[in-house]
């Protein structure tokens, strides 16, 4: 992780002489001596004053010296992060979690496995709405190993592995003050002359269908894009009369705004996004949720 040889110099300098470093070391004098000087040749500068009465670091050996510790504390500090990031891979399985991508199956199945498998372990570190705004997918496997929510079926496609568990329907979300909140369904003529508030192209090969739908058949309904669903699209769909195309799965989290049905045949794919490359634990646990999924 670092040059060792910052071990014997640190050594050497809180000794103040290469022999007694050398005796601490259990190697020789010599040896001790070609370390430093190859260290020193590879800095560029010297890093001890010699004399018959022992070595005192130079200013640029005490810098060193200084920051050498924190190197070496860091290093460690890493080694053991790495180490415990192995083992816990092989029996932990960490569920991201954020506003969209909320447990909703998972708590059933997790429960369902455990009972099977308690040697499986689960952690559920909370995701910065940013990371998921992003669609950052390098720390899937680092920081979290499961997300659950709805697949982008264009925009993530191998970035990522997903686990079919179920279709949800495309649904209107409009505030309650909108002419249209008192019905219990929609028709696709509803939308005709509306405003919709959807995802922007190339995210969803079911979304963009959907548009081309509405494209073709309600040219004078306008399309809103949006890059990312957040509170701030929640917010903007409650303030003016915008339709809000969603799932029902997502009415848990836009409360203010009211969900309603639409008879189309449009579904999503809603399940398990995990990385291209899963841990030990999380390829087992997908497994198992498959047997779930079939004993179902």
């Amino acid at each position: 992780m670092y040059n060792h040889q910052l071990d014997t110099f640190i050594r050497i300098a809180d000794a103040g002489s290469f022999g007694k470093a050398a005796e601490s070391l259990y190697v020789s004098a010599p040896a001790i001596i070609q370390q430093i000087n190859l260290l020193e040749e590879r800095c560029g500068f010297k890093l001890f004053r010699r004399s018959n009465h022992g070595v005192k670091l130079t200013p640029a050996g005490k810098s060193l010296y200084k920051d050498a510790q924190a190197i070496i504390k860091l290093s460690e500090n890493a080694l053991d992060k790495a180490r415990h990031l192995a083992k816990s891979a092989e029996s932990t399985i960490r569920i991201g979690t954020s506003l969209l991508f909320k447990c909703r199956l998972l708590p059933d199945i997790c429960s369902k496995i455990s009972e099977l498998h308690p040697e499986l372990k689960f952690e559920i570190p909370s995701l910065s709405e940013q990371l998921t705004r992003d669609n950052d997918f390098s720390d899937i496997g680092v920081k979290f190993d499961i997300l659950e929510g709805i697949n982008c079926t264009i925009s993530w496609k191998g970035l990522c592995n997903f686990l079919e568990l179920m279709r949800t329907p495309i649904c209107c979300a409009v505030a309650k003050e909108h002419p249209l909140a008192h019905r219990d369904i929609l028709k696709m003529d509803d939308l005709n002359g509306e405003c919709l508030v959807m995802p922007i192209q190339n995210v969803s090969k079911e979304l963009d269908g959907f548009r081309r739908e509405i494209k073709r058949n309600f040219p004078a309904t306008r399309i809103i894009d949006s890059p990312y669903f957040g509170l701030d699209t929640f917010t903007f769909c409650e303030m003016n009369p915008y339709i809000l195309i969603t799932q029902p799965v997502y009415s848990d989290i836009h409360t203010n705004l009211v969900t309603i049905p639409l008879n189309t045949e449009y579904t999503l794919p809603y399940g398990l996004i995990y990385a291209n490359e899963p841990t030990m634990a999380t390829s087992k646990f997908i497994d198992l949720v498959k047997r779930v999924k079939e004993a179902e």
